[in-house]
């Protein structure tokens, strides 16, 4: 045998060996690990096109938050990660004018985004989730609720949506079950919005292959949909004839992609765009956005 086909035979015997280990099914599911704290940086650029309801100009806001996720084990056997947003820097572009926020120095940041942003640094929450990793609940709140001794019900229920919608936004495209490279699903979940009240995100991901990437095997991700409003429903699931000022139209989409550090079992890159046909008391306006999410950092939680 020439040395060009023992090269190639010696190849194609790896080949062979390898292939079941990369066939082997993964589960893409996140895990959050006791007492470790997890850094993240989250940009987002948003575009409302308020020339679509009679304004000269649209409006263009940037936003740089930093969250960290710091996670324990509770003495019942749950995990609990505690949420909480240590930093938000935005820029807000309109009719030709800038205006800045910056939360550690609020003194010199717009009133306009001050009134807007100022509450949202320094509130958090806790998500709590069972032995095998599964969600409960979403706990301590009282940073995101207002009304003092007599909490207004209201912010207890748009606290809860927010913690909820952060939530689902950490598990966005993942599948339910473990996956192979090249499969594909599709999931179909609604999804509460404080303002828009219930919105049906149907997604079809595509298990798009495992690729190195910072030091580890990492999963990647695609995924494209739809989003649209879906009547708010009761307790017992009936639908609701709630009359919301904000909806969004059948023609919103979404795309985006994610990768998935085998090893740690967390997200550590996460990129959504989302085409949003909002209707404001009725009339279309249009909304562009784009938020990217990075994982800074996982080290073990500092003693207090």
């Amino acid at each position: 045998m020439s040395r060009s086909a023992a090269l190639l035979a010696s190849f194609l015997l790896c080949l062979s060996l390898s292939c079941p280990a990369q066939d082997s099914p993964v589960a893409l599911k996140l895990h959050w690990e006791p007492g470790m704290t997890y850094l993240q940086e989250s940009d987002t650029d948003t575009t409302n096109f308020l020339t679509a309801l009679g304004k000269s100009t649209d409006q263009k806001l940037r936003l740089h938050q930093t969250t960290s996720i710091a996670v324990k084990k509770t003495p019942t056997g749950q995990t609990a990660a505690t949420v909480l947003i240590e930093s938000l820097i935005g820029e807000m572009t309109f009719e030709g004018k800038s205006y800045a926020f910056d939360s550690k120095n609020p003194a010199s940041s717009s009133p306009q985004l001050q009134q807007t942003l100022g509450g949202a640094a320094g509130k958090g929450f806790t998500l709590v989730y069972d032995e095998k990793g599964e969600f409960l609940d979403a706990k301590d709140l009282g940073s995101m609720v207002t009304g003092g001794i007599e909490p207004d019900l209201a912010s207890i229920a748009t606290a809860r949506q927010l913690a909820a919608l952060y939530r689902r936004s950490l598990e966005m495209g993942l599948p339910k079950i473990p996956v192979r490279p090249g499969d594909k699903w599709i999931t179909d979940e609604l999804v509460t919005f404080p303002q828009a009240g219930t919105v049906q995100v149907k997604l079809n991901a595509k298990f798009d292959g495992i690729v190195d990437r910072e030091g580890h095997r990492q999963a990647q991700i695609a995924f494209e949909g739809t989003m649209k409003s879906r009547p708010d429903k009761d307790s017992t699931g009936r639908d609701l004839t709630t009359e919301r000022s904000v909806t969004l139209g059948d023609n919103s989409k979404a795309n985006g992609h994610v990768f998935f550090d085998l090893e740690t079992k967390t997200i550590s890159l996460a990129v959504f765009a989302a085409s949003i046909q909002l209707k404001v008391e009725g009339r279309p306006m249009p909304v562009h956005q784009q938020v990217t999410t990075r994982l800074v950092s996982m080290k073990p939680t500092a003693a207090p």
